[in-house]
């Protein structure tokens, strides 16, 4: 007989009990003794009259009690195929005992072990335990002896459990890896599912995993997805949620940059990325051969190319092959519709504004720009029937340039003409007016006149890498990575839903700030602001943030742009709004499941941690500001969550494709969008040429640059994985699985409807198509 004393405490009662536990065997675990300590405590609420819970007590702080008797008596590899691999998709389990023992219990358990490169591991010394309702195993072997193979990428292991004890339901799996000194250290082990197979009850459960287990790491894993209310009556799954949170919170740690004022990140200076957060294999090796070949093929072309007219600039955004639609191509570039369509559905789609009142600071002549208002009404006339837009760089006013570069902070007013095409029909290049800052319009000479978009064109180049890309996708998407991996478990409804959009984010964003936009990196090299420009860009930007930039249904609607009939051709605006839309039923379906009111959103402790942390340390630069990042430091609703939750996926997904993918074919053509620009913005009219056209242009490095590295950030990856395709699967309930796959048809359904506009338009639109949108930030 063993002695357990579990003594109950309660602040608002002044009683206690003792309760001795008899122990008629020792093969009662821990989870047993917690089991039966919950019921005994249940049966003295009952005596008493009082409300308790396991919360009220502390459950068998001692693990000495010994655990039931299990082996792993029989164990099968077999490889898989490649595709998406299920656990219904995998041969039955077979394995069975030849003698089965009077009163002992079989289980079979697959463990499923991931198909990237290097996913198995040679360790022997691995384990896996289950935690059962009831009792539960030890640490049990999965590999005996010196000379058994490890665990092979691509195969799944059947083993066949034998236990003295009745486990129960089976709550928990865990599988450790530990630290080997054989076996060379960084033995990492992909785990994508474990499936456990009471073979009494014939019955089977699915555990995913889809985690690396790093040496000298345990980690653990429930089957269903839950929110804390589900497990708060239960006190096995609730230390399994707490326990991996910590584990989480040591291995991701903010770090905040508050110099730059932008959004915090994962600290990586003192520990290396999580193996979760890296490339794999495969798309690390095709990231860096990319990089490497595209800058080396390049910069060597360079190296025998001297610029002397507009073609040397063809050849070298040649070099890597033509891009999918070209600039270049019949003086594309020059034309005034051109440049509109890349206002509207380039990769900086977002400023566009309705101009119903010209700013003060832009004194637009208006007998001067009647020859584009083809209508025949006044500019006043115009604005007021919502035909006319603005774009307003102003946030580039007064940014350093690198000595002998030079960047203008244009203001561009554009017409919807009769052709219900978009065209500039004034531009002024800095923001104060004067006499030595003129206002060009399409009458002026050709020169001047292209001269003026070049550079509104270098201005929205530069813009657009630092605030519309890195900091309104990237940035943001590791803040709200870092959150869910903090604050939400695996078995989270909201991780599971988030987590497939963030799929090597914190990776890619650490090689940016390793390589691209630090001190000396590759935005230094090539932009006129790089340096110190860049810095102050960025603080500007960071202190301005709100997460609703990218929400773009609010964007839309507040930039006055929504109205199809009025601003026709936006394909970004129409094909992103209908991918909103099916996100944003998708995320409502999956939270209904799990949310039945406001008031279980409120509830839920882990959801409300996650908003206070991404509030309080991925935006700590706002704290106190007046606009704030709009970001809630809690969440009140179920419609304040389907709409975050909405925002976040669209974010990591659909709008940085629109603001990724085309930069190839949008910055390969130095003369269509330049980095920077040799020349300042001119001061007088009618004395531009060719010559002052060449010289203003990026000398040959840094043309070839821009060349390079807008086509290796515009490539997908050999892994890439396009949205609604999710091969881990989280979700395990046949009805969250419905779901996925009525999002993936209304994707398809969009994705075909795209292709159809398409085929009558002279440039197609495909930065939205839902089949070339990676689920997440990967490049």
């Amino acid at each position: 007989m063993e002695r357990t004393l579990f003594r109950k405490i309660d602040l608002k009662m002044e009683w206690e009990a003792e309760i001795i536990v008899v122990a008629i065997s020792k093969e009662i675990t821990m989870c047993a003794c917690s089991y039966v300590a919950e019921e005994i405590i249940k049966g003295i609420a009952r005596y008493h009259k009082h409300s308790l819970t396991s919360k009220h007590c502390v459950v068998m702080t001692s693990y000495s009690v010994s655990e039931a008797s299990s082996v792993i008596c029989k164990r099968d590899q077999k490889a898989y195929g490649s595709g998406n691999i299920t656990s219904a998709s995998l041969d039955p389990f077979k394995l069975a005992t030849d003698s089965p023992k009077y009163a002992h219990f079989y289980y079979g358990v697959r463990i499923v072990t991931g198909s990237e490169k290097f996913a198995g591991t040679p360790d022997t010394d691995i384990y896996v335990s289950l935690v059962g309702s009831k009792a539960c195993t030890g640490k049990m072997k999965i590999v005996s002896g010196w000379f058994s193979t490890g665990i092979s990428a691509q195969y799944y292991d059947d083993l066949l459990v034998e236990s003295s004890a009745d486990l129960g339901e089976v709550l928990v799996v865990i599988i450790g890896n530990p630290a080997n000194w054989v076996i060379s250290a960084g033995s990492a082990w992909f785990v994508d599912f474990v499936d456990v197979h009471d073979l009494q009850r014939k019955t089977k459960q699915e555990f995913p995993c889809y985690h690396w287990i790093e040496d000298g790491d345990e980690i653990s894993f429930t089957e269903r997805t839950m929110t804390l209310k589900d497990v708060k009556n239960n006190p096995v799954l609730c230390r399994q949620r707490e326990q991996q949170l910590e584990y989480q919170k040591a291995r991701y740690k903010w770090e905040p940059f508050e110099d730059l004022a932008l959004p915090s990140g994962i600290d990586v200076k003192v520990k290396k990325l999580p193996s979760d957060e890296q490339f794999g294999a495969s798309k690390g090796f095709d990231f860096l051969s990319t990089a490497l070949a595209s800058k080396g093929t390049v910069m060597f072309k360079a190296a025998f190319t001297e610029i002397q007219s507009l073609a040397h600039y063809e050849e070298l955004a040649t070099t890597l092959g033509a891009p999918t639609f070209s600039s270049f191509e019949f003086s594309r570039w020059t034309r005034d519709e051109e440049f509109g369509r890349q206002i509207l559905n380039g990769v900086n789609p977002v400023v566009i504004e309705k101009c119903t009142q010209l700013p003060p600071n832009f004194p637009v002549e208006a007998n001067l720009i009647e020859d584009s208002l083809v209508r025949g009404l006044s500019l006043e006339d115009e604005m007021k029937a919502g035909r006319i837009y603005i774009c307003n760089l102003k946030v580039m006013d007064g940014l350093p340039c690198q000595p002998g570069w030079y960047c203008a902070a244009p203001i561009c007013l554009l017409y919807v003409n009769k052709k219900k095409q978009l065209i500039p029909i004034a531009i002024q290049l800095k923001q104060k007016p004067g006499s030595d800052n003129p206002i060009f319009y399409p009458t002026d000479n050709w020169a001047d006149w292209l001269l003026a978009k070049l550079y509104y064109q270098s201005a929205s180049t530069q813009f657009h890498q630092i605030a519309t890309h890195y900091l309104q996708c990237h940035a943001a998407m590791e803040v709200y990575s870092m959150g869910t991996m903090r604050n939400l478990p695996d078995a989270h409804p909201v991780h599971k839903l988030l987590r497939p959009h963030f799929r090597y984010t914190m990776a890619i964003n650490t090689r940016a700030r390793e390589k691209l936009i630090c001190d000396g990196g590759s935005v230094d090299m090539t932009f006129a602001i790089g340096g110190e420009g860049r810095k102050q860009l960025m603080r500007i930007g960071g202190k301005a943030y709100s997460i609703h930039w990218t929400n773009i249904k609010r964007s839309v609607k507040e930039r006055g742009v929504e109205d199809p009939n009025l601003l026709p051709g936006y394909h970004y605006r129409d094909d992103g709004l209908k991918i909103w839309k099916a996100i944003e039923d998708f995320v409502t379906d999956i939270l209904n499941e799990f949310y039945a009111s406001d008031e279980d959103v409120k509830g839920d402790s882990e959801l409300q941690n996650w908003a206070n942390d991404i509030y309080t340390n991925g935006f700590p630069g706002h704290q106190g500001s007046k606009q704030g990042h709009e970001f809630p430091n809690t969440i009140a609703s179920k419609a304040q969550l389907v709409e975050l939750c909405t925002l976040i996926i669209f974010t990591g997904s659909a709008q940085h494709a629109a603001v990724n993918f085309g930069q190839y074919e949008i910055y390969c053509y130095s003369p269509n969008a330049p980095p920077g620009l040799r020349l300042p913005p001119p001061t007088v009219k009618g004395k531009a040429d060719m010559q002052t056209l060449l010289d203003t242009l990026p000398d040959k490095n840094s043309a070839a640059l821009a060349v390079a590295v807008s086509h290796m950030l515009s490539q997908f990856s050999g892994d890439e994985l396009f949205f609604g395709n999710f091969p881990a699967e989280r979700f395990t309930e046949a009805k969250a699985q419905n779901l996925i796959a009525r999002f993936r048809k209304a994707l398809d359904e969009i994705d075909g409807h795209i292709k159809e506009r398409n085929a009558q338009l002279d440039v197609p639109y495909i930065y939205l198509l839902p089949s070339r949108i990676p689920n997440s930030i990967t490049i």
